[in-house]
């Protein structure tokens, strides 16, 4: 029998931290941020982030990374789903939730944002990680079930100070 190679991919699969993982309300930071947040960031449905946040990444032997706060308006117990396209998921990788390293986590393709019924918005801490300079998107789902919102990150580059 060829079952070796069969239980290798499938363990393989079962340890991928590349799966969709949850942000609960307990990992958001404190506030929820300004009514007039979309003014001040890019924006996609529900989801916010500052305006060209891969402006100024740091090159690391894994990659470019930088932070990335994310603000999401609603409250629970509504959820939103933020996903790297297929097509990325070889080269963006994102960092919320349970994830806290870009040198020992290896990311995540999707987050399940857990709203906080406190707060008008949500603000989580995280970032993303990107191979490549090629442009990044990222997809944000709703529970309404209608088509995603795209989230045109834009082009990584490197910080270069002044």
């Amino acid at each position: 029998m060829h079952l070796a190679p069969i239980l290798t991919v499938a363990l393989a699969l079962a340890g991928s931290t590349t799966e969709a993982t949850v942000a609960p309300c307990e990992k958001a930071m404190i506030g929820h941020g300004s009514a007039g947040w979309r003014s001040e960031s890019l924006a996609a449905g529900p989801v916010g982030v500052r305006r060209r946040p891969l402006r100024a990444m740091t090159q690391t032997s894994r990659g470019l990374v930088t932070k990335m706060p994310m603000l999401i308006e609603g409250r629970e117990p509504e959820t939103v789903r933020v996903s790297v396209p297929p097509a990325l998921r070889q080269r963006v990788f994102i960092y919320y939730g349970d994830a806290s390293s870009f040198a020992q986590d290896r990311g995540h393709s999707e987050i399940e944002f857990e709203l906080c019924g406190n707060k008008p918005r949500t603000i989580w801490p995280g970032g993303i990680r990107v191979k490549g300079k090629a442009p990044v998107r990222l997809d944000v789902f709703t529970e309404d079930g209608s088509k995603p919102c795209v989230l045109r990150l834009g082009r990584p580059q490197v910080y270069q100070p002044n």
